[in-house]
Order: C-alpha cells, then structure tokens, then sequence
C-alpha cells in the first residue's frame, strides 16, 4: 500500500488497522469536543508512533492512522478527513480549518475495469511547518507543501507547493509569495 504500486485494499494487515482505528474514532467523536484531553488521548493512539496529536476538534475520520504523523503545536478544526494509504507528514505549527482533507490515496482515471474491481495508488503527502490551510482545503496524492505557506479556503491542491507561497483555487495555484509580504501586525499595536 505505501509502496507506490498499484494495490487491492482490505487485506488481513489492513483490516486489523481498521479494527483498531474505528472504535477509537467513534469514541473520540462521541465525545463532541465536550472533554477534549480524553479525545486527544484517544486520537494519540490512533496517530502513528512518535507523532505529536494536535489541538484537535471533533469530528474526524482518519481510515488507518499508522501512517499519519503532526509536528507539534498543530491545531485541526472539525470535520478533518485522513486517507492515509500512503505517510501523511505534517510539519510543527501548521493550522488547518473545518472540513480540510488530507488523501493520499486514488483510483485508475483511464481503466475502467481496474476501477471496478478496486484498485487503488497510493503516494504521501508531506506539509512543512508553519502552514495555514483555510476551510475545506483538499490535498491531494502526492503533494509535497513547503513551509509557512497559506492554502485559501476551498483549494484543491494538486502540485507541490514552494516555501512561502499563497494558493487558492481549483486546482490551487500559486498566488504570490509570501516572502517580504507587509505583515498585519503594522496596522495594529503588536
């Protein structure tokens, strides 16, 4: 599934991830954000070893979790879906609003039959630190985003993104850059 090769989904392997993501999910979003360090203990062992959990708003689906990796002080609005066929990283202090995406997994565009059956790629995604990601951004397989970039809301992501860039649109293209930009904080007594 992580290697990059076109693959059949639901073998023992991840079957056994989904049986143990599922009901922690449920968990964590019955919950309803009403007890928060519960939820977030929760999805700590739903995320792959060694990642940070976010500051992290109910509901979420994420399909495996094992391959799904936040920097610290990560924060996620609700609503947040994961297909991580494929390793999701997420770099330190990256925001994300309601409803964003992260999927790393496709189907077959131009086979039919292969499609049919259900044949998957899956390639990963990798966002640097210090992003913003408005609401409902879709990232899409593959895409690698650099550091402290802002994705407009509604964006789909398809390439990858430099360091410093501002995208919106679908798909997402590059804006401006955000390097020598005027920072807000002129305009207010920071």
């Amino acid at each position: 599934m992580t290697s990059g090769q076109w693959y059949l989904p639901g073998g023992p392997e991840q079957e056994a991830q989904h049986d143990h993501v599922r009901p922690l999910l449920k968990q964590v979003n019955e919950l309803a954000n009403t007890d928060l360090p519960r939820a977030w203990e929760l999805l700590g062992q739903v995320l792959a070893e060694g990642s940070e959990v976010p500051e992290w708003w109910s509901p979420v689906w994420i399909e495996y979790g094992c391959n799904t990796r936040f920097g610290p002080g990560c924060f996620v609005n609700a609503g947040m879906t994961i297909l991580d066929s494929a390793p999701v990283t997420v770099g330190a202090r990256s925001l994300f609003g309601p409803n964003c995406e992260l999927i790393t997994v496709g189907h077959p565009v131009n086979d039919v039959e292969m499609r049919m059956v259900g044949w998957e790629l899956a390639k990963p995604i990798t966002i640097g630190d210090d992003c913003w990601f408005g609401s409902s951004v879709h990232v899409m397989p593959g895409v690698t985003i650099g550091d402290r970039c802002v994705i407009a809301a509604g964006t789909v992501v398809t390439k990858d993104v430099p360091d410093d860039s501002l995208v919106a649109g679908v798909p997402g293209r590059i804006l401006r850059s955000l390097v020598d930009a005027p920072l807000e904080r002129n305009d207010i007594d920071f």
